[in-house]
């Protein structure tokens, strides 16, 4: 516990006219759940103590630890900009008697891969997050009459199927205004993360799909705090969004024909503050052997990753039409590992991104599965084999799930490397919803079943 933290938080709180606090924290899914408080119910005790503000078996269940209660991260403190009288603070779940992490708790497993990453001698590890959404001008549900038929209509100014003269009709990528038209959305998004919420974005720009797709590169931040950076983007997107009427969606694949929302994870880990283990000056990648065995790990492990980097059933829409080969690459960009090689001899530079995400992960356990891949990589020294295109030395044939069971197949032969990383709690809670989800998929008729069949 960080004193000079709670203090400052405190500070603020009586000093800025600050009435609510909302407490924010994330189920196993990676869902937002809140309890606002008054600022009489903070105390400095608060933050050892926990706060029981919430029913929380409402959301995890009745647990057999005892009573759950809300532990504020004072590193998270942030004055959202749309309720001036109110800040927000992330919480950790912790149980009540016993002031034990609760096992559950999403954040929990980003925290139990740092610690093991400590235990392999990396001091820090740094996670870059590029994330992808659309903003639409208007989405319209019919939900009440689903039986009848699919009726959602989404609608936007660069949409190919409207008249606008704003249609991106090949490409989006990196599109210019006017054509680029949420770019001052996305300026107010990204200024909103870094002005309000402290967190640096790099860059942004228009995505790679035409239909008003945005694209957010957020700065390296530790494991944890790399979730926390996503959800928050998340949070900030939908409700600048919802101010103007507008809709936004980080669903993975929304608009058939088009490229889906990817989010895009780059791993740096460092043994000391000039020591990332990646780099290595000596051969043409600068990808140091420990590298290349990170690598290993990812694509050994990438078909069991994906139930939790590609978690639900509108996932594997978006790998259909991005169809990753299993391989890795610093320039082939259908490779599913990604090794910038961009900037030499550029130790900080030095990263392995894993592509094969989308944004409706749950970001604490996407950031942790994928170190911990990478880390089973670098004990067992898995080779990775050559990059993709080089034309020599192959590794063994890996092909990625191409449905939601397939990936749940894929975890429950290949579950070794989470171990002490994923509670056998949650791992059970989330195999039963995953499961259940890809039941209801098959289940509900969709517009090109329809479409396609209607006259057999």
């Amino acid at each position: 516990m960080i004193l000079s933290a709670i203090d400052d938080v405190m500070k603020y709180v009586a000093t800025n006219e600050i009435r609510w606090i909302d407490l924010q924290f994330y189920d196993i899914k990676g869902k937002m759940h809140r309890v606002s408080i008054s600022n009489r119910k903070l105390e400095e005790a608060s933050f050892g103590n926990g706060i029981s503000a919430a029913e929380l078996s409402e959301v995890f269940g009745k647990s057999d630890q005892g009573d759950l209660v809300l532990l504020p991260d004072p590193d998270t403190i942030a004055r959202l900009p749309w309720e001036p009288a109110t800040v927000r603070l992330i919480c950790d779940i912790t149980i009540a008697v016993k002031k034990e992490r609760f096992l559950k708790d999403p954040r929990y497993v980003a925290e139990r891969m740092e610690t093991n990453l400590g235990a392999a001698g990396i001091k820090n590890s740094l996670v870059g997050s590029e994330v992808e959404c659309y903003i639409f001008d208007s989405t319209t549900a019919d939900k009440t009459q689903r039986p009848r038929g699919v009726g959602v209509l989404m609608d936007s100014r660069e949409a190919r199927w409207g008249p606008s003269t704003l249609s991106n009709v090949d490409s989006g990528a990196y599109a210019a205004t006017p054509h680029d038209s949420m770019y001052s959305a996305r300026t107010q998004i990204s200024e909103t993360m870094e002005d309000s919420f402290g967190m640096l974005v790099d860059s942004h720009k228009h995505g790679r799909a035409p239909t008003a797709q945005q694209n957010f590169e957020i700065a390296p931040r530790n494991l944890k705090s790399a979730g926390d950076a996503v959800n928050t983007l998340k949070y900030i997107t939908r409700n600048l969004a919802t101010a103007v009427n507008a809709s936004a969606t980080f669903m993975p694949y929304p608009i058939e024909g088009e490229k889906g929302n990817s989010y895009n994870i780059s791993v740096s880990l460092w043994k000391t503050s000039e020591n990332n283990i990646f780099y290595d000056a000596k051969n043409e990648a600068q990808l140091s052997e420990t590298g290349r065995y990170f690598i290993g790990g990812l694509l050994e492990h990438a078909p069991a990753m994906s139930l939790f980097t590609a978690p639900t059933p509108n996932s594997y829409k978006r790998l259909a039409i991005n169809e990753f080969e299993v391989g890795w690459s610093t320039s082939d960009p259908n490779a599913l590992v990604y090794v910038p090689n961009t900037k030499k001899n550029v130790k900080e530079a030095k990263r392995v991104a894993y592509r094969g995400a989308d944004p409706s992960a749950n970001p604490y356990l996407a950031n942790a599965v994928v170190c911990a891949a990478g880390l089973d990589g670098i004990k067992n020294k898995i080779e990775p084999g050559d990059p993709l295109g080089s034309g020599s030395k192959k590794r063994k044939e890996i092909e990625l799930p191409d449905s939601l069971y397939g990936a749940i197949s894929s975890l429950e032969s290949d579950v070794k490397f989470l171990k002490g990383v994923i509670p056998a709690e949650l791992l059970g809670d989330y195999l039963d919803i995953k499961l259940r989800q890809y039941k209801e998929s098959l289940k509900g008729v969709t517009g090109m079943e329809l479409q396609k069949y209607f006259n057999v």
